[in-house]
């Protein structure tokens, strides 16, 4: 087996895609573990991670969004 797919991100805000492992937004922050917020190494924005069906719907709708941009 593999290591498994790295889930890109797309900052809401610059439109950065980048990998979201290791970008937790504030590690000082008492609530930090377990924290869904991610910052984006770009522009700094924080903004929730979606997961579960949120996620995966995203994950579906940029796939698709990805084969109708090839020629």
């Amino acid at each position: 087996m593999g290591a498994p797919a790295k889930r890109l991100e797309r900052c809401p805000l610059c439109g950065t895609e980048f990998d979201a492992e290791g970008q937790g937004c504030r590690p000082s922050c008492p609530l930090a573990k377990g924290c869904r917020v991610i910052c984006c190494p770009s522009c700094t924005y924080s903004f929730p991670q979606e997961t579960g069906l949120a996620g995966r719907l995203r994950g579906f709708l940029d796939r698709r969004r990805a084969e109708k941009d090839r020629p």
